[in-house]
Formats: structure tokens, sequence, C-alpha cells
């Protein structure tokens, strides 16, 4: 059963200037996203890894959704007045296109890949594990079912392969990311370990199917054959193990700047065995995987260090977009992640991101979210094996994260005002149209200078041609391999730029930002989790 905290004061939404309610924005935005992208079986102009974000995204959103309706008894303010696509319609729909993603979803080609790109999956079926379970608890309702033995079969397959890889003997611990390069342990793969890993310690409902191909066809595995698939129960102490080894390790192994950001990561030099060549890149993506990993964490131990910790990752971000004491400031100027409150990427403003980048933000967002759910004070998670908060610490919980609404809604509302006048399709410049910046001051907004030490790879992919990446054609490797960059030409008149890049991509991002936006103001204390 499903546990959910009712508060009596049911707070009507305020229409933002310029748009409809949040709730009503998300609806659109996650409908523009599907209809335009989503072609029965896949999103076709996505990556792999990119596409089981976006159907996480597409799990997040259901759950949100089936949230709303319980918590305002299937009445939601604001929402779209439409007979036909009711929020109950809606669910059923989406949720069939997570079933149609499942069969078109290419794990041949993502399985034995980079070590991040195998965790998406990962992530991928667990929240849509966790969309099941909550939508019956709901509507007390079979839907999906019977697909759960298979979406956690696949999440076996993939996390199986990554936590045999995690390794002490270089930099003492750590996963590196691509095995094809020269040993780099960066932060995305590393963190992306720590919420998988407690992500299946909570949600992974057991596996005993010992097949551990991912397709008939697919018999081996770095070059070599893929042998049986261990069994693994739910709750397996080994899971809670790893996450925590890993998190001990990442804080230990300084991947904070002086601003208090994530930077990407760490080579070896030649000789050594400890991590001594820091890539000072700073990606947003990077600033908000780990926000998942720690509120699982504090529910699998109890311990609020790692709540305390999440606090901090949040706060240096925002201080990072120029967002001072609850206001944006409004001269335009870099912060080290972003501008007058908006968070960007370094990318986003001349419309140079790769089709990776355009994603980075709504990853943050999405992981925002999830942290910023209440804290279970009545019945813990799984009893037994989860902890519940006293009421004073859920309190601040809740107090700490309503101090971060005005600036999720900032953001969301810059999404909204990046849409394409025509498609409504979301830009990937959300401070393209900043309504708080007057022309004189937009005159002085330049590209954002890269930090002493960073090395854009994201962008900038050939350089993993170059020392100290080494991507020689050992094993397969190709520079481009499934690398798309898009590059669009920007006006050298700055107060005449305009968010050129509409992607599926950055409308993923968007359908993040605007779902945070919408549960921020919905429930804005409410509590559901999974057991």
């Amino acid at each position: 059963m499903l546990h959910l905290r009712f508060y009596t004061a049911l707070l009507l939404v305020p229409l933002v200037a310029g748009h409809k309610s949040y709730f009503a924005e998300f609806e659109d935005t996650i409908q523009t996203l599907q209809l335009n992208y989503f072609n029965g079986t896949t999103w076709p102009d996505a990556e792999n890894w990119q596409t089981a974000v976006l159907d996480t995204l597409l799990a997040a959103s259901e759950i949100s959704i089936t949230n709303a309706l319980q918590e305002y008894g299937g009445n939601v303010p604001g929402e779209n007045p439409s007979p036909s696509d009711t929020p109950n319609v809606l669910i059923q729909k989406y949720f069939s296109n997570n079933v149609d993603a499942y069969g078109g979803e290419d794990v041949g080609q993502i399985f034995g890949d980079a070590y991040d790109d195998e965790q998406w999956v990962v992530l991928e079926w667990l929240e849509v594990l966790k969309f099941i379970h909550r939508y019956d608890d709901y509507a007390s309702s079979d839907l999906g079912k019977s697909y759960i033995d298979e979406f956690a079969h696949r999440a076996h397959i993939f996390y199986d392969d990554v936590q045999k890889a995690y390794d002490t003997s270089l930099c003492d611990g750590g996963l590196t990311w691509q095995p094809k390069l020269a040993t780099y342990k960066n932060a995305i793969t590393n963190e992306l370990f720590i919420s998988s890993s407690i992500k299946m310690y909570l949600y992974f409902p057991g596996d005993t199917n010992t097949d551990g191909m991912p397709t008939p066809n697919t018999t081996t595995v770095r070059g070599q054959p893929i042998g049986p698939l261990p069994t693994l129960q739910a709750q397996d102490p080994s899971l809670l193990d790893n996450a925590k080894k890993e998190y001990e390790w990442f804080k230990s192994h300084n991947f904070l700047n002086s601003q208090g950001l994530v930077v990407d990561g760490f080579h070896i030099s030649a000789g050594q065995t400890q991590c001594d060549q820091r890539n000072e890149m700073v990606y947003t993506y990077n600033q908000g995987v780990l926000l998942e990993g720690l509120r699982g964490l504090w529910e699998a131990t109890g311990d609020v260090t790692y709540l305390n910790d999440g606090y901090t990752y949040i706060n240096s971000v925002m201080n990072a977009t120029g967002w001072n004491n609850g206001e944006p400031k409004t001269d335009g100027q870099w912060n080290g992640l972003g501008r007058n409150g908006y968070l960007e990427d370094y990318c986003d403003m001349d419309g140079s991101c790769s089709n990776d980048a355009m994603l980075f933000k709504g990853i943050y967002f999405h992981n925002l979210n999830t942290f910023c759910e209440a804290l279970p004070t009545d019945q813990a998670l799984i009893p037994g094996v989860t902890t519940t908060a006293p009421s004073s610490l859920a309190s601040s919980h809740d107090n700490t994260c309503a101090g971060y609404k005005n600036w999720v809604q900032h953001n969301a509302d810059g999404a909204i005002n990046s849409r394409d006048p025509t498609t409504a399709i979301i830009g990937g410049w959300w401070a393209v149209n900043s309504p708080n910046t007057d022309s004189s001051k937009r005159s002085i907004i330049s590209k954002p200078v890269l930090p002493a030490g960073a090395v854009d790879i994201i962008n900038q992919p050939w350089i993993l041609a170059t020392d100290p990446w080494k991507c020689e054609g050992v094993d397969g490797c190709l520079v481009n391999e499934n690398i798309s960059i898009k590059r669009s030409a920007m006006s050298s008149d700055i107060s005449k730029r305009s968010a050129t890049q509409y992607t599926v991509q950055t409308q993923g991002s968007g359908l993040a930002v605007i779902e945070a936006a919408s549960d921020f103001e919905l429930k804005p204390a409410g509590y559901w989790r999974l057991k």
C-alpha cells in the first residue's frame, strides 16, 4: 500500500502573468512532447540514453498527475477543461507510451557502452515501476502490473553490468565513464551509481530470471560472453552498501569547485593511481543527479547528513544562477551556472549545445523535485527497512524546500516564455526573453567563458581524440559515434538573439521544470511514496 499525507488547506493555484496555471502548462507541455516527437515506439530524434531519460520524465509526469488527482479529490485546480483529455485519460495514454518505449528501446546498443548510459536505463524502468504502484494505490487499478517482471528484469540486467565495474585499483574507488577511453572517473557516472543503487534498494521488486542477455542477439559484452544473471531479491543489502560507499568516495575526492558546484571529473596521470587531473567543466545535470540519491539514502538510513548535503548543493546552484535573497539579479551577468536567476549551461546562449546538453537542465529539475518530496512521519516507506522523520525534521524539510519554490517557478516561467510561437516547442535558453532585463542591460550579455582548466567534451566531442582521452579506435571507439552536434548561427546583435534550439531534448527539459513548478504549487507539503 501507499500512504498519502493529506492537508486540510487546499491551496488554489494562482495564474501567473502571461500563461495559465502551472498544472495546465504542464499538461500542455507533455502533450506537445508526445504529439510532436513520439512515433509510437520511441523518440527518433533522440539518442538512446536520451530516450531513457525522456521515458523517465514521462513516467514521472504520470506520477505527478496521479498525485494531483489524489490530493485534490480528482478535481485539480487549474487543469485544462477538456472532457476527452482528463488527467485519468492522459495517465493511461502516457503509460501505454511507456510500454511502447519498452519494446522500442535499443537495449542492444546501450548495453556494454558507457557506464552512465546504462544507468539511465536502470533509472528509467524503476521510475515506471514506481508509477505502477503509485497509480494502483490511487485507483485500485491493475494498470501495468503485468509488466512488472519485465521492467524489473531490464533494470537488473543493466545494473548488474555496471556494479561489476566498480574499481578500487585507481582513485581508491568509483566507476570510469567510458571503458573504450582512458580512465576518466567523472561525476555523472558516479552520481548515477549512487542513485541507481539506492533506487534499486528501495523500489526493485526482486528478479529470479537468470537470462543476462538484454536481447536474444546480444551474446557478448565488451568482447566477453554474457553469463547467467545472478538472482537478486528486493532490498538486498548490497544495494544499500553500494550507494553508501559510492557517496563516501564521491565526497572524499574533491568534486566541488570554489562555488560548491560539481565539476566534471578526473583523469589519472601516467604512472599514478590517484585522481590528479581535474576537469573544471561544470554542467547542470552534474548538480542534480546526486539529489535523488541523497533523498533515497536518507530514507534507507535516517541519517540527516544526506539531506543537509542536498540543501547545500541546491543552494550552491541557486546562487550560481544569480538568485540572491529570494530574487533574481537583473544585470545579465554570468554567475557560474546561469544569469538573472535562470539555470543555464555554457552552451545555451549561443545555441551551441549538443543534443546531450539540451537535456541537462531537465535532469536537474527532475531530481530536485524528487528530493523535495515531503518526509514520511507516520509510516516508513518499507517497514523495517526505511525510516520515518520526526515532525520537526519533516517540517524543516518542507520549509527549506518551500524556499526553492520561487526559483523553480521563475525557471519554469523562463521555459514557458522561450516557446516557439508557432510550434509551442520550448527553447534551449530560458533567459532569452527574460522580462526582468531591459534592453540596455541585455546589450552587455555575452557568452560565458569556460573556467580555467575546463574541457567541454559534451559540446566539443572531437576532443576525445586527443590526450588524455585517447579515443583511438580501441574496441570500436569512434570520435563522433552517436554524437549529434547541432549548431545555430546566432545574430551578432545580442538584443535580437532568441533560443533557436527547439528540439525534443529542449522540450524534455522544459517538461521537467514545468512539472516541478506544478508540483511545488499543487502540493507544497504533500507526501506520497512507493511501498
